[in-house]
C-alpha cells in the first residue's frame, strides 16, 4: 500500500534479473529497496529481466521498505516497455535515469496518466528524479518544478564525471551536490546522494562519505551493499546529541516568541527563526522513525 511520505537514508540497488537478490534484501534494514532495470540489465536481457521483476513482486513479503523500480532512461527504446509490463499499483515509486529537462518529465506523466498508475489508490506513484549529467545539474530547478509526484531528487556521481571528465571526490562533487540539494529544497522535496563506489565493503569510508553528504542537506543514500546500510541509517538519523540540541533551540525560540522576542540565545548561540525549521525538522524526523520501528 502506497504512502505519503517514505523514510529514503538507505536505498538498496538490486539487479532486476536476480531475484534471490531481491528477496534477500526485503530481510535488510534498508529503507527502501530499488529493483533495477537499467544499468545492470545488458540490452539482449531486458525483456526477461521485467518479467523476472513481474514474477518476484509476486513473491515479496509485506514490510515497511519502499519499493521503488528504476526504469531505463527516456532517451532509449525500453522505458515505455518497462511501464507497460510491471505491475504499478503494486509499486510506491519510480526512479527515473538521466534526466535533463523538464520536458522529458512531463512526456513521462502523459504516459503515467494515460496507463491509469492512480486508480483507485490513496496516494499517487511517487517518482524520484535522478539528475546526473552537467545539463541535468544545470537544468536541476526546473526538473524539480516539473511534476507534482516528483518527491525527491537524486544525484548520481558517476555519469556527471563521465562527461566533465572530474575526479570522484569532495572536492569536485561539491557544486553539482550543491545544486542537487538547493534545487529539492525550494521544491520541499528530498535529495538522494550518490552511492559509495571506492570500496563498498568498508563501512568506515561509506560513512566518511555518507556525513560529507548530509552536510549538504541529503536525506540519505544509495548503498550496493549489506556492510553500507548501518553506517549510513546512523548518518542519516538524529543523535541523542542533535535531538537534545534540536529540542533545547525549539523551546527557548517559543519562549522567546510568547514574550515578544524575535531572537533568543541559546548556549551562546544567535537564534532567530532560521534556525528553528531545521530543528524542528530534526525532531519530527526521530518522531516518524521512532513510528517505523
Amino acid at each position: 500500500m502506497r504512502k505519503s511520505f517514505y523514510f529514503r537514508r538507505t536505498m538498496m540497488m538490486t539487479p532486476g534479473n536476480r531475484p534471490d537478490r531481491i528477496l534477500k534484501a526485503t530481510n535488510l534494514a534498508c529503507d527502501a529497496l530499488v529493483i533495477d532495470l537499467e544499468d545492470s540489465i545488458p540490452p539482449n536481457q531486458k525483456q526477461a529481466a521485467r518479467r523476472c521483476v513481474v514474477d518476484v513482486l509476486k513473491e515479496l513479503p509485506a514490510n515497511n521498505q519502499e519499493l521503488c523500480v528504476r526504469i531505463n532512461g527516456l532517451d532509449t527504446n525500453y522505458w515505455r516497455d518497462d511501464l507497460q509490463d510491471l505491475p504499478l499499483k503494486m509499486i510506491d515509486s519510480l526512479m527515473i535515469p538521466k534526466i535533463e529537462s523538464a520536458k522529458a518529465l512531463i512526456e513521462l506523466e502523459d504516459h503515467l496518466v494515460r496507463l491509469g498508475v492512480d486508480q483507485e489508490q490513496e496516494y499517487p506513484l511517487q517518482l524520484i528524479v535522478m539528475i546526473e549529467t552537467p545539463r541535468g545539474i544545470l537544468n536541476a530547478l526546473s526538473i524539480a518544478d516539473a511534476l507534482a509526484r516528483t518527491s525527491a531528487l537524486f544525484f548520481g556521481s558517476g555519469d556527471y564525471t563521465s562527461e566533465t571528465g572530474a575526479k570522484v571526490n569532495a572536492n569536485a562533487l561539491h557544486y553539482p551536490r550543491s545544486v542537487v540539494t538547493a534545487a529539492a529544497g525550494a521544491r520541499k522535496i528530498q535529495a538522494v546522494d550518490a552511492a559509495f563506489f571506492e570500496n563498498v565493503r568498508d563501512a568506515r569510508a561509506t560513512r566518511e562519505d555518507a556525513l560529507i553528504a548530509r552536510e549538504f542537506g541529503f536525506c540519505g543514500k544509495v548503498v550496493f551493499h549489506p556492510n553500507q546500510i548501518e553506517a549510513v541509517n546512523e548518518v542519516f538519523s538524529p543523535s541523542p546529541e542533535e535531538l537534545a540540541r534540536a529540542a533545547k533551540i525549539v523551546a527557548a525560540y517559543q519562549e522567546s516568541a510568547a514574550r515578544g522576542l524575535g531572537t533568543v540565545l541559546v548556549d551562546d548561540v544567535f537564534v532567530a527563526i532560521d534556525l528553528v525549521a531545521p530543528a524542528q525538522r530534526l525532531l519530527d524526523l526521530a518522531e516518524q522513525l521512532s513510528k517505523k520501528k
